[in-house]
C-alpha cells in the first residue's frame, strides 16, 4: 500500500514537472513572439514616418521652386513694365519740350516782327506827315510814291503771313520751289533721283525695307486674288445648288404626271397630249446648264473634303448637297476670327502677315500688356497691324 502511494506520488510530481516545463516553454515562445511583432510593427511606423517626411520634404520643395519662379516671372514682368514706363516717360519729355521749344521760337518770331512792324508804322506816319506838309507839286508827286509803298507792304505782309508763318504756306513755297527747279532744270532732279537711288542701294537697312514691301504687297495681292477665288467659287456652287434643287423638283413633277397618267387611263398611247390651246406639247425637255467647272480652292491642309467633291461631281455631274453645303459652312467658318469665332478676319498683324483676327479683338489684343501682344498663330510680337477690305 505504501509502495502505490510512493508510486502515485512519483507519477504525480512527473506530471507537474512536464506540464510546468511545457508552460515555461510556451509562456518564452509567446513573450518572444511578442518582442518580434513589435520590433516589426517599430520598423513598420519608422518607415511610414520616413515616407511622411520624404513627401513632406518633396511637396514643400516643389511648392517653394513654384514660388520661386513665380516671383522670378512677376520680377520680369515688373522690370518690363518700369522700363517701359521710362521710355514713355522721355518720350513724353522729348514731346514737351519740342513743344516748348517751338513756342519758345514763334514768341521770339512773334518779339522780332514786333518792332519791324513798329518801324514801319512810323515810316509811314513820318511819309504821311511830310505829305501832309507838302503842297502843290508835292501832292502830285507823293500819291503814286504812297500808292507803290502801301502796295509794297500789303504784299509783304500777305507774302510773310501765307508763306512764312504759315507752316501749309511755307510747305507750299517749297513745293512751288522745287517745282519750278526741277521745271526748269530737269538734269538736277535726275541727278538728285540717281543721288537717291544709289544711297538706297547701298544701305542694306533700306534695300531689306524695300524687298519686306514688295514681298507683303504681293502677299496682299494674292491673298486678295485667293479670297476672290473663294467668293466666286461661292457663288458658283450656291448657282449648282439651285440648280439641282430645280432638277429635282422637275423629276418629282414629271413622276407625279406620270403616276397621274397610269391612274387614269392606262392607255401609254394616250400619255402625250397637246395643250387646249393648240401649242405643240411635245417639246423635248431641256436639262439646266452644269455648273462651271471646279476650281482650286485655297487651302492651308490637305485634308480637306475638296478632293472627296471632285470624285463625287466627276461621277454624278453636279457636287453632292451635302458635301456643297459642308464646303460652303467650311469657307464661311475659315473667314471668321479665330478668337471671337463671330466676326471676319479684317486685320493682318506685321511682320508675320496672318490674317487671322477682327479689328475688335485685334483691340482688346494690343491693349494688353506689351508681352502678351503676339500673333494667336505663330506667337510673334505684334509690330504694326494693317485693315484689309475683302
Amino acid at each position: 500500500m505504501s509502495f502505490l502511494v510512493g508510486l502515485w506520488n512519483c507519477v504525480v510530481s512527473c506530471v507537474l514537472s512536464v506540464a510546468e516545463a511545457t508552460s515555461v516553454v510556451t509562456h518564452g515562445t509567446a513573450h518572444m513572439a511578442g518582442s518580434c511583432l513589435l520590433a516589426l510593427g517599430g520598423l513598420l511606423e519608422s518607415l511610414k514616418m520616413v515616407g511622411y517626411l520624404s513627401m513632406h520634404v518633396l511637396l514643400r520643395g516643389r511648392e517653394y521652386l513654384c514660388r520661386g519662379l513665380l516671383f522670378v516671372l512677376e520680377c520680369c514682368g515688373i522690370a518690363a513694365s518700369l522700363a517701359l514706363y521710362f521710355a514713355n516717360t522721355v518720350v513724353n519729355y522729348v514731346l514737351i519740350g519740342t513743344q516748348n521749344a517751338y513756342s519758345a521760337l514763334l514768341s521770339v518770331w512773334h518779339t522780332v516782327s514786333s518792332p519791324i512792324q513798329k518801324v514801319v508804322e512810323l515810316t509811314l506816319t513820318l511819309v504821311t506827315f511830310l505829305y501832309s506838309s507838302l503842297v502843290g507839286t508835292s501832292t502830285f508827286l507823293w500819291t503814286p510814291c504812297k500808292l507803290a509803298l502801301d502796295f509794297l507792304v500789303s504784299l509783304a505782309q500777305i507774302f510773310v503771313s501765307i508763306f512764312i508763318t504759315n507752316v501749309y504756306g511755307f510747305l507750299l513755297t517749297v513745293a512751288i520751289a522745287a517745282a519750278t527747279t526741277v521745271y526748269l532744270n530737269p538734269e538736277l532732279a535726275r541727278q538728285v533721283q540717281r543721288r537717291a537711288a544709289r544711297h538706297a542701294d547701298s544701305s542694306p537697312a533700306l534695300r531689306r525695307l524695300f524687298s519686306d514691301a514688295r514681298a507683303l504687297t504681293r502677299g496682299l495681292r494674292r491673298e486678295r486674288m485667293l479670297w476672290r477665288q473663294l467668293s466666286r467659287q461661292g457663288s458658283w456652287l450656291s448657282l449648282a445648288l439651285r440648280m439641282r434643287a430645280r432638277r429635282n423638283d422637275d423629276d418629282d413633277d414629271s413622276v407625279n404626271r406620270n403616276d397621274n397618267r397610269v391612274g387614269g387611263d392606262g392607255d401609254p398611247g394616250d400619255e402625250r397630249r397637246d395643250p387646249p390651246d393648240g401649242r405643240a406639247g411635245d417639246a423635248p425637255y431641256r436639262e439646266p446648264p452644269p455648273p462651271p467647272p471646279d476650281q482650286a480652292y485655297p487651302s492651308s491642309s490637305t485634308d480637306r473634303p475638296l478632293k472627296q467633291l471632285r470624285a463625287a461631281g466627276k461621277e454624278e455631274g453636279l457636287p453632292p448637297a451635302d458635301s456643297l453645303l459642308s464646303l460652303l459652312k467650311e469657307q464661311e467658318e475659315r473667314k471668321k476670327c479665330v478668337i471671337c469665332q463671330d466676326c471676319s478676319k479684317t486685320v493682318v498683324l506685321l511682320p508675320c502677315r496672318h490674317l487671322c483676327l477682327c479689328r475688335g479683338c485685334t483691340d482688346i489684343l494690343l491693349r494688353q500688356a506689351l508681352y502678351r501682344q503676339n500673333c494667336p498663330l505663330c506667337r510673334h510680337m505684334i509690330l504694326n497691324t494693317m485693315d484689309v477690305y475683302l
